[in-house]
């Protein structure tokens, strides 16, 4: 009987030991987490990434904002149409583009500045999409961890 009770006794012990171990790996991450000069260390570049895609974006969106909707002398945009309108220029634009896949042509070439914008656009998308699955990734893996419990 003493040596089940020592066995039992060890065996708790082990547990304390093992439970102090998970709250200081848990605590060190919980320190890592919070520590802001750190992680800005360590996703800096990632942040500068996005951000610079963002001001490409917003500042695209407003160059094309300005050159696509330019107002007349009275004051009204001249990009207003009536319905009848529009479905009459769709018609002629599919029309054109009818035309040139039957000659093989594909218009006139992007400038430089919007092949830049497409492409920092889709790499930003990228880089936010690959953050995103990361940062997932690592919430179900201490979720994870933290739901494992020891037996006694």
């Amino acid at each position: 009987m003493g040596q089940a009770t020592d066995q039992a006794r060890h065996q708790v012990e082990l547990t304390r030991v093992a439970l102090a171990a998970d709250i200081d790996k848990l605590e060190k991450r919980i320190r890592a987490e919070l520590d802001w000069k750190a992680r800005l260390r360590r996703e800096g570049p990632q942040i500068a990434a996005i951000a610079g895609v963002v001001v490409v974006v917003v500042v695209g969106g407003i160059v094309l904002r300005r050159a696509m909707g330019t107002k007349g002398d009275d004051g009204a945009e001249e990009g207003t149409m009536s319905l009848d309108e529009l479905t009459r220029e769709v018609r002629a634009l599919r029309e054109e583009l009818g035309g040139r896949r039957k000659h093989g042509t594909s218009g006139p070439p992007q400038p430089l500045w919007q092949k830049a914008a497409v492409r920092a656009a889709t790499a930003g998308a990228a880089a936010g999409a690959s953050l995103l699955a990361r940062r997932l990734a690592r919430q179900t893996q201490a979720a994870a961890s933290l739901a494992v419990e020891p037996t006694l």
